[in-house]
């Protein structure tokens, strides 16, 4: 936006950068829209060694899987991972001093009109803006705030995923991921040299209600979930047992009628969440974010027009990534009973699964 003319301000309610996470999937058009922002040396400098995937039973023996990748990696096709954290020290550095960086805000009230809206933040001050952009995640505060069926956006997929990272655990070599599932549960880890991804993720046939700020509940229900199950889950609820930051949410998707109205458009999870079962929230992030900037280059002093060029170019898209995620993305990672279990497995012996 600042490279198009445009003098930006990123209101964050945060004290500072949100740090943690998993690593983000850079691939096919992430590649090159990092390469036409100048960073795709900087992320390659930073991208990981390429993981295996292993599917395990009780006794820890594979079911089936994916080899890493071997070889030199042609930057046109291939897949990269990186810390997030990386990512977005690399982000952050590309914009820093350029735009009105406020942290440890948030915006109350949003009022569109034909030229302007303005915009009412938590401290009662009030200023104008051209376009107002949400890209404030899942649970989106814009979304809330502009748009009418923000209450009904969000897709439950029928589970809920525990996500922490901790220092390397030893519980699986490096570069690896391991994946154990019975009917209704699944734990998964990704190893990497100097941390460990845990994952635990139980099936739900309607959301449950729980404090999302309660995180001594979270863990007791993790625990409830997870008691008396083999493999190395033990080991990974020694972890959920600790203090420290973890993340616990039910899966779900966010499906908007349109992500834009007036002067406000919705970028990322705010609009278009596709679940951590896709694998692709922070790509789509950024695909989302240059789409929509070339649309404003293509249409320039007519944001209507740009907003519905960006949303019938990337909709087909997004939809296709998130009816993936809810069916194939479930059933292989977490089947939610004996038979599709049974179905996932066979699947892996026949050598017809896919990522």
């Amino acid at each position: 936006m600042t490279r198009l003319g445009h003098k930006v301000t990123i209101v964050e309610a945060a004290a500072g950068l949100r740090r943690g996470g998993t690593p983000v999937d850079i691939t096919g058009e992430t590649i090159d829209i990092l390469r036409r922002m100048g960073m795709l040396d900087a992320v390659l400098a930073k991208a990981l060694p390429p993981r295996g995937f292993d599917f395990k039973d009780e006794n820890d023996a594979t079911l089936g899987g994916f080899t890493a990748e071997t070889g030199e990696r042609d930057p046109a096709t291939a897949r990269y991972e990186i810390h997030r954290d990386d990512l977005l020290d690399i982000l952050f550095a590309a914009i820093d001093g350029a735009i009105d960086m406020r942290f440890q805000r948030s915006i109350r009230q949003l009022s569109d009109n034909a030229s302007a809206v303005t915009v009412t933040f938590d401290d009662g001050a009030q200023e104008q803006y051209a376009l107002v952009f949400g890209c404030d995640g899942n649970r989106s505060n814009t979304r809330a705030l502009a748009f009418d069926d923000a209450e009904t956006a969000s897709y439950f997929m029928g589970g809920y995923f525990y996500l922490r990272v901790v220092p390397e655990t030893g519980l699986l070599p490096g570069d690896t991921s391991q994946l154990f599932s019975v009917p209704g549960k699944s734990a998964m880890l990704n190893g990497y040299h100097d941390r460990t991804d845990i994952c635990l993720a139980f099936r739900a046939e309607r959301p449950i209600a729980y404090d999302f700020r309660d995180k001594a509940a979270q863990r007791r229900l993790i625990r409830e979930q997870f008691e008396g199950i083999g493999w190395k889950v033990p080991a990974m609820l020694a972890h959920v047992d600790t203090e420290g930051d973890f993340y616990f949410d039910q899966a779900n998707q966010i499906r908007m009628q349109t992500w834009s109205t007036g002067r406000i458009a919705l970028v990322g999870d705010a609009g278009y969440c596709v679940s951590p079962l896709a694998g692709m929230g922070g790509s789509i992030a950024l695909i989302g974010a240059a789409r929509l900037a070339d649309a404003l280059a293509q249409h320039p002093g007519d944001h209507a027009a740009a907003f519905q060029a960006y949303e019938t170019g990337l909709r087909p898209f997004v939809e296709a990534v998130q009816e993936r995620a809810a069916t194939n993305g479930m059933s292989m990672l977490f089947p939610a009973d004996e038979a599709e279990l049974a179905e996932r497995n066979r699947r892996l012996r026949d050598g017809t699964i896919d990522l």
